[in-house]
């Protein structure tokens, strides 16, 4: 049994139980609610505790309570008043007079010098509401038809407006190949037109040389110096040419920068 089950059978605090039991029996528990006590010693303490709960009770007699009668009073039951209820039946109802409405034929307007009856000018009244209701109608539908026009106005024209920029991409790369072309022409030809003017002349010194030797001059310059000759007038033709050609090239460079601003 737990010794917060065990304090509260006997009335008592967990304390006293824990005290007891260490002074009498040299036992400690915890003292906790759920602290266990064993069952052998369960019957010592409640034999120690209760004739300390027995004497603590105190039973106490109540005296008997004579009761005096009393007079009984008979009270008077007065008669109750039924009130009755008359029902009233409803009458028919009665034409007390009759308001007669006048016909709108019989009644006359004059609007703008022209005199209508009261029908035809409700008539002429609803008719009017009924046109302006369809020209509003018809105004809307026109205006709806102008919007879709002009969106697909807009759309025709932003399309015709790409194909007019896709076209001049086109024209522009077209272009750009012909030039291309054309510049790999003309370097081809200048390389040929090199070639040939350095063949030329090799040609002619190769002939000069044989006209010298055949001559038999003392003058005749010694074949290392014609070779050499040769060598330095074939190198003056080329670095000429390539001067010409670079100074091509930087103009046709010229020319691509200002076509792709």
């Amino acid at each position: 049994m737990r010794l917060g089950q065990l304090a509260r059978q006997l009335d008592i605090k967990s304390e006293k139980i824990v005290s007891f039991l260490a002074k009498e029996k040299e036992i400690t528990i915890k003292e906790h609610p759920n602290s266990k006590v064993e069952d052998d010693l369960i019957d010592i303490i409640t034999t120690h505790f209760s004739p300390a709960v027995e004497d603590n009770v105190v039973i106490e007699e109540k005296e008997p309570v004579s009761k005096e009668e009393e007079p009984t009073l008979e009270e008077k039951v007065e008669p109750e008043h039924i009130e009755t209820v008359k029902v009233s039946v409803p009458q028919e109802l009665k034409i007390v007079g009759k308001i007669d409405l006048p016909n709108k034929k019989e009644i006359n307007i004059e609007v703008d010098g022209v005199v209508y009856d009261q029908e035809t000018l409700d008539n002429k009244k609803k008719e009017e509401l009924k046109e302006e209701r369809e020209l509003k109608a018809i105004e809307k539908e026109e205006k709806r038809k102008e919007d879709e026009e002009r969106k697909a106005k807009a759309r025709e024209q932003r399309k015709v407006e790409q194909e007019r920029q896709a076209m001049l991409e086109t024209e522009k790369h077209n272009l750009l190949s012909k030039e291309e072309e054309r510049k790999n022409a003309l370097i081809l030809k200048e390389q040929q037109e090199r070639e040939e003017k350095l063949e030329e002349k090799r040609k002619e010194k190769q002939k000069e040389h044989y006209a010298q030797k055949h001559a038999g001059t003392t003058s005749t310059p010694s074949k290392k110096k014609i070779k050499k000759t040769v060598v330095a007038e074939e190198e003056k033709i080329e670095i000429q040419v390539q001067k010409e050609e670079v100074a091509k090239l930087s103009g046709f460079k010229k020319f691509m920068k200002w076509l792709n601003t």
